[in-house]
């Protein structure tokens, strides 16, 4: 009996299992005032399939006027993770194929030779293994500015810049700006937003209940409000796991928890620790410039919004998502 008792409390460990994570009343205000500290503008916990706490603090940027449940906020490299699903879609619809040369969409696109630039895939730029020369110019948007650095597929980088080709991907594959495709595959499921030029590329804009539809479609394996938005095939059960050798923690432009190394933006080092340590193992993630977070927790049926502003107090996202999970359970 001791044995097995000793064996299903290592396992419990080993696969995050243990954690029993509950929201009384006291957490949910100790939550908020945290979130409310940090400059968050919304914060929403969505378990068991229903909103247990759905929080605006502060005002909106431009007017001033109250932050609410209709105001709008970037979710910055969130929207990665939108285009994840926007390409699994679209290879559904067999308008492309996420083995295909990136050139066979684009044309010439690069300043490097045919050879070398039909080496870069669709499925390099989810990712992060295109191979492209970051350190030259990470606000290249076409042409000569884009050169090799490393074997396609060898190397993980987060490179924004490359990142942004999948818009314009879908666009020559469909024949449809990012705008329209987006809200038709999504029409019906609450997911409503703009995509807008910021800095090098594009980021989705919407509310912070249309952040969370995104969040609960995905949670569903592509079922939202009875209707089916895509199929759970091969794609869309790669896109939440480690997707290449070199970085356990990435899946196709998803963050993965509970992995045994990372490697995070602005770094070409491994760390060898999980993205958010405390957290459960089947946590993952899309995460955005300034604190944008959206954490799927499938195994306890658990989804955490936050949109807002950079953090008063921590000098990389990491620590203030980690900070977030220490709250989340206490």
């Amino acid at each position: 009996m001791k044995k097995s008792i000793l064996l299903l409390t290592l396992f419990s460990f080993v696969f995050g299992f243990s954690q029993n994570i509950t929201f009384s009343k006291e957490k949910l205000e100790q939550l908020n005032q945290f979130n409310l500290e940090n400059k968050s503008r919304a914060f929403i916990i969505f378990q068991d399939g229903k909103i247990i706490n759905e929080q605006y603090f502060g005002t909106k940027i431009i007017d001033k006027e109250p932050f609410d449940a209709n105001s709008n906020w970037y979710w910055a490299s969130a929207g990665k993770s939108l285009t994840a699903v926007l390409i699994g879609i679209a290879q559904q619809e067999k308008l492309l194929n996420i083995n295909d040369p990136v050139s066979k969409y684009l044309g010439k696109w690069t300043g490097m030779d045919k050879n070398s630039e039909d080496k870069i895939t669709i499925k390099t730029l989810l990712t992060m293994t295109s191979g492209l020369d970051y350190s030259q110019d990470q606000t290249c948007n076409y042409g000569n500015c884009f050169a090799m650095k490393n074997p396609a597929g060898n190397f993980w980088y987060y490179d924004t810049s490359a990142y942004s080709q999948l818009a314009k991907v879908i666009e020559k594959a469909s024949h449809k700006s990012i705008d329209q495709y987006t809200s038709e595959k999504l029409s019906g499921s609450g997911i409503s937003g703009k995509w807008i030029p910021y800095e090098n590329g594009l980021v989705f804009s919407s509310t912070a209940k249309s952040f969370l539809q995104f969040g609960k479609l995905v949670l569903n394996k592509g079922k939202l409000n009875n209707k089916v938005y895509y199929q759970y095939d091969s794609y869309f059960q790669q896109m939440t796991d480690t997707s290449q050798e070199v970085n356990p923690s990435y899946g196709y432009l998803w963050w993965l928890n509970g992995k045994s190394s990372i490697r995070v933006p602005g770094f070409e080092q491994s760390f060898n620790q999980s993205l958010v340590p405390d957290a459960p193992k089947d946590m993952f993630c899309a995460l955005g410039k300034n604190g944008q977070i959206l954490d799927i927790v499938p195994s306890k049926n658990l989804i955490i919004i936050r949109m807002g502003e950079n953090p008063n107090r921590y000098s990389n996202m990491i620590k203030f998502h980690r900070e977030l999970w220490n709250h989340i359970l206490q």
